[in-house]
This record gives C-alpha cells, structure tokens and sequence, in this order.
C-alpha cells in the first residue's frame, strides 16, 4: 500500500509542478507578446486551465499531508488517549465534502462531455476544466483518510511538552 502511495503522490507533485512551471512560461510569453503589441491569445485560457489543475491537485496534496483546516487549539482539552479520535473529526467532514464535490464534479464531467462542450480559444474540450475537480476532490477523500489513520500524532502542546521546552515558548 504505501508502494501504491508514494508513486500516487509523487505523480501528483510532479504534475503540480509541470502545471506550475508552464503557468509561468505561458504567463512570461503573454507579457512579453502583448509589449511587443502582438499578444498570443491562446495562453491565457491554457494558463487558467493549468491554475484549475495546480488548484485541485494541490488541495488533495495539503490534505495528504495533514495541512487541512482543524481546530488544533481544542487538543489541550481533550485527554491524550482520545487526540487520534479527535483526528479523525476534521478528515470525515473532509470526506464528506469532497464526496459531494466529487460526484457533483463528476456530473458536470458527463454533461460537458455529452454536449461536446468547447473552450473559446483553444477549442479543446470544457471537460479537460472539471477533470481536476473530480481527480482532486477523489484524491483529498483518499489523502485525508490516509492521513487519519497513518499520520503520526503531532499534536505537540505545552500541557505535553517538558518544563525545559515550557521555558522555550515564553
């Protein structure tokens, strides 16, 4: 499983980063052509598409890595033996959402793909705009469970910490 896991994640970061190294390109190229008074026209629509993608791949990213929205500052309520419990409220509601997100996505995908669907200037397909919606939204549902079950607890309080690393804080 964590063979499956790592290459998943890799691939994702290596398309996050080919997305956001084109972006830049294609942003480069559409500020020096509209000096040059000839602008290309095509980069901005490809640059949006590519935002859509970095956006929603990152956002599964964060989740797999623990950095989705919590209410961290409860932890010093809750006794320790109950803090992976309490992990596991933040990662469900995500579910949820992207759950919903994702099967909303993935029929907007099917709508698009049926009406054929095309983009202004490039005339590629919409659909190519909400795949990363439903790749992302499936991705975020697969990493916070990930994250849930296999994160090591991290919840470093002052309440847990030692007198030494106490004086540290002030």
């Amino acid at each position: 499983m964590q063979f499956i896991d790592k290459i998943i994640w890799r691939a994702v970061d290596a398309v996050i980063l080919l997305a956001v190294i084109s972006m830049v390109v294609l942003i480069s190229l559409q500020v020096v052509s509209r000096f040059t008074g000839h602008s290309v026209t095509w980069t901005e629509e490809l640059a949006r598409f590519l935002f859509i993608w970095t956006v929603w791949l990152g956002l599964a990213a964060g989740f797999r890595n623990g950095q989705h929205p919590a209410l961290n500052f409860l932890i010093v309520l809750i006794p320790t033996a109950f803090r992976r419990i309490y992990r596991l409220i933040p990662a469900v509601c995500a579910m949820i959402l992207f759950g919903i997100a994702c099967w909303q996505g993935w029929n907007l995908l099917i709508q698009q793909i049926s009406f054929n669907e095309r983009s202004a200037t490039l005339q590629v397909g919409m659909w190519l705009a909400t795949l990363p919606l439903v790749i992302g939204s499936g991705l975020a549902i697969f990493g916070a469970a990930l994250n849930a079950l296999f994160a090591e607890d991290d919840f470093a309080t002052p309440v847990d910490m030692g007198a030494e690393n106490q004086e540290n804080l002030s």
